[in-house]
């Protein structure tokens, strides 16, 4: 019986290691609204300090720590795809109809002052804001989008939303759902 729930014990631990995440992306939104749509979000994705070492320690050719000009343009280049791939590692939702992404613009990146690898671009849409869902994850993966409620900045100061977690055991992420525009 001992031995049943040592190897019980040990599957159970095992399943937890496994389901958690292995990078975390802190995201930092900006909803560009005219009237009553959203044209265009504004994001900015700041990777946490171990995924920007090994991404930044990937793309450095010349070893020195800093990402130049043509090692920038290859993380550009390289993210972009996999942004674009992977609808954008976001799900826009209004009432029952997904809301398609047009186009990616303005893809900037950057290392900031603490070593973290940053990603900023906009996303040109179209939709209605009231009533839209806006989920941040990725199902095939281990990255948790981290958004928290302080650091979303609509350019409509009076938008009325909650975040709530999307959690299971393969990925992690947040929902932003827009209830109204005062």
């Amino acid at each position: 019986m001992f031995i049943l729930r040592l190897f019980i014990t040990f599957l159970l631990s095992s399943v937890a290691l496994i389901a958690h995440p292995h990078i975390f992306i802190d995201i930092y939104p900006t909803i560009n609204i005219q009237n009553d749509k959203a044209t265009s979000l504004s994001l900015q994705w700041k990777f946490d300090q171990m995924t920007s070492s090994m991404l930044v320690s990937k793309y450095d050719r010349d070893k020195n720590h800093l990402l130049n000009k043509k090692e920038l343009a290859r993380v550009k280049k390289s993210a972009i795809k996999s942004l674009k791939k992977n609808n954008y590692y976001l799900k826009i939702q209004r009432k029952d109809e997904n809301i398609k992404i047009e186009k990616i613009d303005n893809f900037v990146v950057s290392i900031d002052k603490n070593g973290r690898l940053v990603y900023v671009f906009d996303l040109i849409c179209n939709f209605k804001v009231k009533e839209s869902i806006l989920m941040f994850y990725y199902k095939n993966n281990y990255i948790a989008y981290m958004l928290k409620k302080s650091s979303i900045k609509p350019l409509n100061k009076n938008l009325d939303f909650t975040i709530r977690k999307v959690d299971n055991s393969r990925y992690f992420g947040y929902a932003m759902q827009i209830k109204d525009i005062k």
